[in-house]
């Protein structure tokens, strides 16, 4: 299956659900995230790692990147630049690109959030960025403290981001789909009356 065919299947189900299905799918920090609610992000990881105040690695990243692709960038933690803006967001939307993931802070948001354009980050600030050092593109790369290499499946939500290693789609597609019968089969129980306890064996019935 291709990878967007992978990522549309996944980015059905909520985060929520992925991290019930298997316990290699992982979670990135929960100081990630969406920069408006309502927003619902999924395709292959199209990686980049810069240094605080840089973002040329970005710039090629989103050259290279490939139609439904979401940029997820190692930005280090640093919360004092803004790297990527609405500048960059309208390259990626010409590119195709889904969004973008980056545990760094993003600048111009009212301008991204009028375009609609997903974005995880870990805030804003408004500081220019240089050029000047070349950053690494397509690579293996840490984000929100998870590893990201490129072609992983990455889903986000108004939870937050998860991962989900190329090699093991195929079992999440359909461990996923086991968690969404179970729920709904424990929201007709509770329809019918009875508790989480009791439905989960948590007491003596």
């Amino acid at each position: 299956m291709a990878a967007n065919d992978v990522a549309k299947a996944l980015g059905a189900w909520p985060t929520g659900n992925l991290c019930n299905a298997d316990e290699r799918v992982r979670a990135m920090d929960a100081a990630l995230r969406p920069l408006y609610s309502g927003i619902r992000l999924f395709g292959a990881a199209r990686t980049a790692r810069i240094a605080p105040g840089q973002n040329a690695a970005i710039h090629r990243a989103v050259h290279a990147a490939r139609p439904g692709e979401v940029l997820v960038v190692d930005g280090g933690g640093s919360r004092a630049w803004g790297p990527f803006g609405d500048i960059l967001a309208t390259c990626c939307r010409n590119q195709g690109i889904a969004g973008l993931v980056i545990d760094g802070t993003v600048r111009d948001t009212a301008e991204l959030k009028a375009m609609q354009f997903p974005v995880f980050c870990l805030g804003a600030h408004p500081a220019a960025t240089a050029k000047t050092e070349p950053g690494e593109s397509d690579i293996d790369i840490v984000c929100g403290g998870v590893p990201v290499s490129p072609g992983d499946i990455i889903v986000g939500d108004d939870d937050g981001v998860v991962v989900v290693p190329f090699a093991i789609t195929g079992d999440v597609a359909e461990k996923v789909r086991a968690v969404g019968a179970r729920e709904d089969d424990i929201m007709k129980e509770l329809a019918a009356g009875r508790t989480t306890a009791e439905i989960f064996g948590l007491v003596k019935e």
